[in-house]
């Protein structure tokens, strides 16, 4: 029986050891990254980060390097300073939403180094409860390293020209059973033809219709798209019966990690109109509070 309490007793500081090094390994590089990304943010636009990471805080690493790289070349060119400003804001923000989960990590270490070492009856509940917290954070910061690849690593559009109509359908069809008390309406005028990559184009719409189905999660209510051109555009709005935006949002409705939503990285509706952006197009906001929201994607129209 003593054995057994022994083994169990080494298993469990083994664990918290192990547990207390992977943490460590895993915070030191967010660290030197959120140093980084407020030295961008203050106007050393040529900060490269050197800590050492693999998995997805690597690839944040090596991401917000390019990023900087990005930086310094249109620096060194002084042709775009809207540009520079928008990624020192980016910048700015991405230190404090790696900052964040950073908090929880440190406390639920500090907490587990405390009961170890003061031998706590309770280590092994704790211990579970903090590795717990680890994990959930973990899985915090990988949606972060995700959107904020897309976000920055955006590759060049590929244009051809896109039956929007077609594309639209073809979206749509992946919503043939919406949630209960959403009903879908789609509007859609034939031969709209814009010049997009179709990927990217993609995966704009599958944003702003998985967001109108969001907003009336548990209320109900027409998701509308709505296919149209104009002489010089091609346009697909997307329009919910949701809470709609209000006023004081739309401003900021598009800026990177700005978000209403819980658990939200904010960057879905900044990559969607930055995809835009490049495609010589823009996403447009509407509605009325209250009443819904509508999203336009206005792209040029092809000949």
């Amino acid at each position: 029986m003593r054995a057994f309490l022994l083994l169990a007793g080494l298993g469990l500081g083994f664990a918290a050891l192990l547990g207390l090094l992977v943490s460590r390994w895993m915070t030191r590089p967010v660290e030197a990254l959120t140093s980084g990304a407020r030295r961008v943010a203050e106007g050393a636009l040529d900060v490269q980060v050197t800590a050492r990471a693999t998995g997805e805080v690597g690839e944040l690493v090596r991401t917000f390097n390019h990023m900087t790289s990005e930086l310094k070349n249109t620096t060194e060119r002084l042709m775009a300073t809207e540009r520079i400003a928008a990624w020192q804001e980016v910048a700015r923000r991405l230190a404090h939403e790696i900052k964040n989960p950073l908090t929880p990590i440190r406390m639920s270490l500090e907490t587990l180094m405390a009961a170890h070492e003061a031998r706590h009856p309770s280590f092994p509940t704790l211990f579970k409860e903090s590795a717990g917290v680890v994990l959930e954070e973990v899985e915090r910061l990988r949606r972060i390293v995700d959107e904020f690849s897309r976000f920055a690593r955006l590759p060049k559009p590929q244009l051809a020209p896109v039956d929007l109509g077609e594309l639209t359908q073809s979206i749509l069809s992946l919503y043939a059973a919406p949630p209960e008390g959403i009903r879908l309406e789609p509007a859609v005028q034939a031969g709209v033809v814009a010049r997009a990559d179709r990927d990217q184009l993609t995966q704009v719409l599958v944003n702003l219709v998985k967001n109108a189905e969001e907003a009336m999660t548990g209320k109900g209510g027409a998701l509308r798209v709505r296919v149209k051109g104009t002489d010089a555009d091609a346009i697909v709005e997307v329009e919910d019966e949701g809470p709609g935006i209000p006023p004081e949002h739309r401003a900021r409705i598009f800026e990177p990690y700005f978000t209403t939503k819980d658990g939200g990285t904010g960057l879905g509706l900044a990559i969607a109109a930055r995809i835009l952006q490049e495609h010589g197009g823009r996403l447009e906001v509407g509605g009325e509070p209250g009443q819904g929201a509508r999203f336009s994607v206005v792209l040029p129209r092809a000949s």
